[in-house]
């Protein structure tokens, strides 16, 4: 999620807190350039191009060579392109470009990340156990019922990771898994049920001491992880969330600049 999101998911609940956002990310063309021009996306969000003026393509390919993922005109005609990110896109980066402006480097990127689905079925959450990656998202689907999605071990909220609910009014909940919990184990509950064993847990990987402020894990802190954070600003967590907060805001970037080593 990039600054565009924000305001379609409102703001950060709390530093300890998660929520769903509305899953749309909106890139417009300013010129021959698209803004933002690098954006993070989850399989089932949509990303939607809006038209300011001028001719152009939203075409999927990398060197101005097109790929045939998605190709549509954004011209006065043609005010917006909306694409879907399919299943198969996860763990990609998927490049763009403006084909009438490519060689004037209208050109994007999509991150697109990885996201895990837990359902809960009766009182049990399945599956019961996954693994994941910093940066991955978690998204618990409800079946029926009064549930929460408690982090926390023997039935008690740890009052850190997140807390959310899976009713008839708010029927999913997502949290994206921060760069500070890699190399840790997750348990969660469900507080009304969680006597009954409806109980689940998290095994994030990574970990090994290394600066949690190299967003990229190139040794260095940089330019390059700085851009990397402010694609992420406003976000509820994630790999960009240095300091584990829930939220990628000015303490991560505190934290990155901090630790700048150029």
């Amino acid at each position: 999620m990039q600054l565009d999101r924000l305001l379609p998911c409102a703001l950060a609940i709390a530093a300890a807190a998660s929520f769903a956002c509305a899953d749309e990310i909106v890139v417009n063309q300013v010129g021959v350039t698209f803004v933002p021009q690098d954006i993070s996306v989850y399989p089932g969000d949509t990303v939607r191009w809006v038209y300011t003026g001028g001719t152009h393509t939203v075409t999927s390919g990398s060197d101005c060579t097109p790929s045939g993922l998605f190709d549509s005109p954004l011209t006065i005609k043609n005010t917006e392109f909306v694409w879907t990110v399919p299943a198969s896109a996860a763990a990609t980066t998927i490049d763009y470009y403006c084909d009438p402006h490519c060689l004037f480097f209208q050109r994007g990127t999509i991150a697109v990340g990885t996201e895990h689905v837990v359902t809960q079925n009766g009182l049990v959450f399945t599956p019961s156990s996954i693994t994941v990656a910093p940066g991955d998202r978690i998204r618990w689907v409800r079946t029926a019922g009064n549930h929460t999605v408690t982090s926390g071990a023997d039935c008690a909220a740890d009052g850190i990771s997140f807390d959310g609910v899976l009713t008839l009014t708010s029927t999913e909940f997502s949290w994206i898994v921060p760069k500070s919990a890699a190399g840790t184990t997750i348990p969660y509950f469900c507080a009304p049920h969680c006597f009954f064993g409806m109980v689940g847990s998290i095994t994030v990987t990574g970990g090994g001491g290394g600066n949690p402020a190299d967003l990229n894990n190139d040794g260095a802190v940089n330019a390059s992880d700085l851009a990397i954070l402010l694609n992420a600003w406003g976000t509820a967590g994630g790999a960009a969330d240095v300091d584990g907060s829930g939220s990628v805001d000015a303490a991560d970037l505190a934290a990155v600049l901090s630790a700048w080593t150029g």
